[in-house]
């Protein structure tokens, strides 16, 4: 598996740092003067290093900072969490956009607190075993492929991949592993699949443990520098608790921003959180962390390819040309 390069340039660093000190210097305050409504907050969240900001708050005690007492239950899939979510089990969720954009279309409200990744070369992939046959895309055709979460980002960056190179996505099996990333390089080898959606840094895992091979980088094409994971609340929870919302806002801006300069600071969470050897988080590749206000351009390419490749049904064509289906859930805010 290839090692990670830095992206950011210098100029951007100190932009963020800047960033970071703003939000440190009046962070604390508001904690003291405006106390979260609720302290006790649980973030379901997948494993995977593009939530590196939503760790090194935990472990650098900027959720602490914030009076919030956070406790991160890890997650297959966000859609296997959305319905525990409606039922108020699960205050926030960390996780992939496209399973928030599907219940916000059939009904549901949801609010985007802050993104948490976008693409970066080679921390979404396509991967195959050792030994596999499989050379090219083409030879995917009337294959399985293994995802962690059904009708996902997983699936909308494999169809935008097939559809590229002139494969319908039609033409290959979509299969969910209900145990989400952690389980697929051992399902892969087994012959369970084909190929598999991996995620950082379970890529590098299935290439240190398992000896798998990339076929594929998702970041290429219409799914350059694409949004993936994001913070997410109900619209309801957003409006009862508006300062517990704002506080972990400012907890994960503090997060994003040390995870996107310091290369070693999101090494150590990730190892941390998913108990992770320093030759993997060492090589893994690390996305893109947002840091400010949601882009809602930026999300608004998430639904516009879910409605391409039918993750989204023609009926919502309107509320995703339009704008709107992104727009309501953006809101002013926390």
């Amino acid at each position: 598996m290839r090692a990670w390069n830095g992206y950011a340039a210098p100029l951007m660093a100190a932009v963020i740092s800047m960033v970071v000190a703003g939000c440190s210097s009046g962070s604390g305050t508001a904690a003291r003067s405006s106390p979260p409504e609720k302290a006790d907050v649980t973030v379901a969240a997948l494993p995977a290093a593009d939530l590196a900001g939503l760790y090194i708050a935990q472990d650098d005690g900027f959720f602490a900072q914030q009076g919030l007492h956070v406790k991160i239950v890890k997650i297959a899939s966000s859609a296997a969490v959305i319905a525990d979510q409606l039922k108020g089990e699960v205050d926030i969720t960390a996780g992939s956009y496209v399973a928030y954009i599907a219940a916000q279309a059939a009904g549901a409200r949801f609010r985007i607190l802050a993104e948490a990744s976008a693409l970066r070369p080679n921390t979404r992939v396509l991967v195959i075993s050792a030994d596999s046959p499989i050379r090219t895309l083409a030879d995917l055709v009337g294959k399985k492929i293994g995802l962690n979460g059904t009708n996902s980002i997983g699936t909308l960056l494999i169809s935008a991949l097939l559809a590229q190179h002139g494969i319908s996505p039609g033409k290959v099996t979509f299969v969910t592993d209900a145990k989400g990333f952690p389980a697929i390089p051992a399902q892969l080898k087994g012959g369970a699949w084909a190929a598999a959606f991996l995620a950082e840094p379970y890529v590098t895992v299935a290439g240190e443990d398992y000896g798998e091979r990339e076929l594929a980088d998702l970041d290429q094409g219409a799914t350059l520098n694409f949004p993936i994971d994001g913070y997410l609340a109900t619209q309801a929870w957003a409006e009862k608790y508006p300062k517990t919302a704002a506080a972990f806002v400012r907890a994960i801006e503090e997060g994003q921003a040390l995870a996107d300069s310091d290369r070693t600071a999101a090494e150590a969470a990730m190892g941390e959180s998913d108990g992770l050897p320093h030759q993997v988080t060492a090589v893994m590749a690390l996305p893109a962390f947002p840091v400010g206000p949601v882009d809602e351009t930026r999300i608004e390419r998430t639904a516009e390819a879910m409605l391409q490749f039918g993750l989204l049904g023609r009926q919502y064509a309107a509320e995703v040309q339009q704008g709107t289906l992104v727009k309501a859930m953006i809101g002013p805010g926390p």
